[in-house]
C-alpha cells in the first residue's frame, strides 16, 4: 500500500474543491459536464420561459444548496448572451446580510445598486456610460440624511457594504424610507427605464434584458432569528411581488428552498411567473435502479483529475456517488476526504471509511425527526406530513437531509447518508 505523492494530492485537492464554475470562462468550461438530460433540464425550462414570454417574466428557483445551481445559472447566462439577450447576473451574497431579516426597502435599493454596478461592463454600457447611469444621484435624493461618506463618491459600493454589514445603517434606511415605499418603487422603476433606454441607444435596437439574482437561498437566521428571517423572505415575495419585478425585463431569482412549498401562491404573483425547485441529480430511480446520471458524474470527476490515484476502483467511486444522493457538494467533499486518506495509501475499504466520515455531518437525528423522515422515505412525497411538522420539513430541505428529485413530477427522499438510521429506527 503505497502513499500517494504529496504534489498529486495537492493538485487533486485544488481541482476537486467545491466552487461554482463560471461558464463564461474558457478554463472553467473545460471542467463542466452536463448532468441533466434535456427533458428534465431546469436551465432549458428557464430559458424557454424567458424566450417565449413577450416582454417580461419572473421565475423563482427554489435553491437547494450544493446541487450545482450557481454553475447552471452561469450556463443560463451563456445561453442568453448567445441568443442575443443582454444579461446582468448578481451574487446577492455580496449585498445582503444573510443572517438578518430582509426588508423590501433594503431589497429594492440593493436591486438597483447591484444592477448599477454591472453597467460598466463593455457588454452593457461600457465604463463611461455606465458611470453616467450610476445609482448614486438617486440614492442621495432618497436618503438625504445618510452620512456623506456613505453617499459621496463611490456611494453605491459604500451603501452595499453598509447594508450588508451594519444593522444600524439598515435601521436608518428603514426610518428614512418609512411611508415612502410607493415613491421608492416609482424611483427604482424610473431609473430602470433610463437604463433600458441607454442600452437601446448603445445597441441601436430593441434590447431584451435578463437580470439573474443568485444566492438568496443562503439567507437563514441563527438561533432566535431563524423564524424572523424566514417570515421576512415570505413577506418579500408573497406581499411585495409586484414591487420586485422590473418593467420590460426578465428576472430569475434563486430563493430559499422553503418557498417551493408556496409555489402555487408565488407563481400567481408575477407576470409570466413560475417557481421551480432545483433538484438533486437522480443517481437512482424511485425503485432503486441505477441511472445514466452516474456515468455523467464519473465523467465530471474525470475532468477534475485522475480519481484512480485516491480510490481503489470504479466500484468505490460509484459507492460515493450513490452515498451522495446526487448532491454534488457532498460528493466533492467525500472526494476531498479520499485525497486526505490517500496520503497513507489507497485502501480497499476507502469508500466505506469515507461514507462513515460523511455521515457525521448529518447526525445525530432525534426521535421525532426520524419519525417524520421515515414517512417521507416510505411515500417519497410530503403527503403524509402534518401542518405542525412543516418546520421539520423546512429544516430538512435547507440542510440537505431531505432531497428533491424531478422526473415528470417532483418526489422526495431522505439523504442516503441517513437512510439506514431512518429506516432502521
Amino acid at each position: 500500500m503505497q502513499a500517494i505523492d504529496r504534489s498529486i494530492q495537492r493538485t487533486l485537492f485544488r481541482a476537486l474543491r467545491d466552487r461554482p464554475l463560471n461558464l463564461m470562462d474558457e478554463e472553467d468550461r473545460k471542467l463542466y459536464e452536463p448532468l441533466h438530460d434535456e427533458r428534465h433540464d431546469p436551465v432549458k425550462r428557464l430559458f424557454d420561459t424567458i424566450d417565449f414570454s413577450e416582454v417580461e417574466s419572473v421565475q423563482l428557483v427554489a435553491g437547494f444548496r450544493g446541487t450545482g445551481k450557481t454553475t447552471e445559472l452561469s450556463r443560463l447566462e451563456k445561453m442568453l448572451w448567445e441568443h442575443d439577450f443582454h444579461v446582468i447576473r448578481v451574487d446577492l451574497d455580496d449585498f445582503i446580510d444573510m443572517h438578518s431579516p430582509v426588508d423590501i426597502r433594503e431589497f429594492l435599493l440593493i436591486l438597483a445598486g447591484a444592477i448599477s454596478e454591472q453597467l460598466t461592463s463593455e457588454r452593457l454600457l461600457g465604463k463611461e456610460k455606465g458611470l453616467e447611469k450610476s445609482f448614486v444621484e438617486r440614492l442621495r435624493g432618497l436618503l438625504p440624511k445618510m452620512p456623506s461618506e456613505v453617499t459621496a463618491n463611490a456611494g453605491v459600493a459604500n451603501v452595499k457594504l453598509a447594508l450588508r454589514g451594519d444593522p444600524g445603517f439598515r435601521g436608518q434606511v428603514r426610518d428614512q424610507l418609512s411611508g415612502r415605499l410607493a415613491e421608492l418603487t416609482a424611483q427604482i422603476r424610473a431609473y430602470h427605464d433610463e437604463i433600458l433606454d441607454a442600452l437601446r441607444a448603445r445597441a441601436g435596437r430593441e434590447v431584451r434584458l435578463v437580470v439573474i439574482l443568485d444566492s438568496l437561498e443562503h439567507i437563514r437566521g441563527t438561533g432566535e432569528t431563524s423564524e424572523q428571517v424566514r417570515r421576512s423572505v415570505e413577506e418579500l415575495f408573497l406581499t411585495h411581488a409586484s414591487r420586485i419585478s422590473l418593467p420590460d425585463t426578465h428576472m430569475v431569482l434563486s430563493v430559499p428552498a422553503f418557498l417551493f412549498l408556496e409555489a402555487n401562491n408565488l407563481a400567481a404573483q408575477f407576470m409570466n411567473g413560475a417557481v421551480q425547485a432545483w433538484p438533486a441529480y437522480q443517481v437512482k430511480r424511485r425503485n432503486g435502479e441505477r441511472t445514466a446520471v452516474v456515468d455523467r458524474i464519473i465523467q465530471l470527476v474525470e475532468r477534475r483529475g485522475d480519481w484512480r490515484r485516491i480510490l481503489p476502483d470504479e466500484q468505490a467511486l460509484e459507492r460515493l456517488i450513490f452515498a451522495s444522493g446526487g448532491h454534488l457538494r457532498d460528493l466533492l467533499n467525500m472526494l476531498l476526504e479520499a485525497v486526505h486518506l490517500a496520503g497513507l495509501g489507497v485502501q480497499e475499504s476507502a469508500a466505506e471509511k469515507i461514507v462513515a466520515i460523511a455521515q457525521r455531518a448529518y447526525l445525530p437525528l432525534y426521535k421525532d425527526e426520524i419519525e417524520v423522515l421515515g414517512r417521507i422515505a416510505a411515500d417519497k412525497s410530503l403527503k403524509e406530513i402534518r401542518g405542525d411538522e412543516r418546520e421539520h420539513v423546512l429544516r430538512f430541505l435547507d440542510s440537505g437531509i431531505l432531497l428533491c428529485y424531478l422526473n415528470d413530477d417532483f418526489w422526495y427522499d431522505v439523504h442516503p447518508l441517513v437512510r439506514d438510521v431512518v429506516l432502521g429506527a
